[in-house]
């Protein structure tokens, strides 16, 4: 038994050099492979987000929609198609020069021949006139040759002008009335002075003047 112990020492003796490095490398290959290991294990669990490349740490998993979970939105309201029309200036009122903008219309207050982009009403004088139709009255001015000039606000698009007013009008900028809420009262203007006393009223679109006739219920 000495002598087997003695011949190992021996071996061991002349061999350290050969044996240390073969010890060495089966170390490093046995950490390489359980490194290799370790990765594609990861690599099998991980989850790349192909948009961005990103890594997500934990995997994402499909659970299909949850009903309970779904926003409940509200159907989309109807919009109200309902046309405009407008209700007279006032009672009885009846149209005694009516709108043009592609014939002429001799003018006897300027003797001129000439288009007549508004509806004339006739009436007699202080006659008290309304709104035509809900809305913010968006100015008021005073004109030597209109008299006093209302402007009233109907949609953002639209706005009804009368023209002719007395000075003891009944709205002021920023009032928002209803249909058949006193506007003002007629009067005699210097632009069509020769017609007698009336109401000139006009229409606005997107600030271009178009005929209101189209708007009033006297034409449907």
């Amino acid at each position: 038994m000495k002598s087997f112990v003695l011949k190992v020492k021996h071996f061991f003796k002349r061999n350290i050099y050969p044996i240390t490095v073969t010890m060495c490398t089966v170390l490093v290959l046995g950490i390489i492979a359980v490194s290799a290991y370790s990765s594609i294990t990861k690599n099998n669990n991980r989850v790349v987000d192909t948009n961005t490349g990103i890594e997500n740490k934990d995997p994402v998993i499909d659970v299909g929609d949850n009903d309970e979970d779904k926003e409940q939105k509200p159907d989309n309201p109807v919009s109200s198609n309902d046309p405009i029309i407008f209700d007279l200036p006032f009672e009885n009122a009846t149209v005694s020069k009516e709108y043009t903008d592609s014939t002429l219309l001799y003018d006897e207050t300027s003797k001129l021949w000439c288009t007549h982009q508004g509806l004339d009403f006739s009436c007699v004088q202080g006659q008290v006139v309304k709104a035509v139709y809900d809305g913010t009255i968006s100015k008021v001015e005073s004109s030597m040759m209109n008299g006093v000039v209302v402007y009233l606000k109907v949609t953002d698009e639209l706005t009804v002008v009368y023209k002719g007013l007395s000075t003891d009008v009944s709205v002021k900028e920023g009032d928002k009335i209803k249909k058949g809420a006193v506007i003002g009262k007629v009067t005699t203007f210097l632009t069509e002075k020769a017609d007698g006393i009336h109401l000139h009223l006009e229409l606005l679109k997107k600030d271009v003047l178009i005929d209101p006739t189209d708007y009033f219920s006297f034409n449907k």
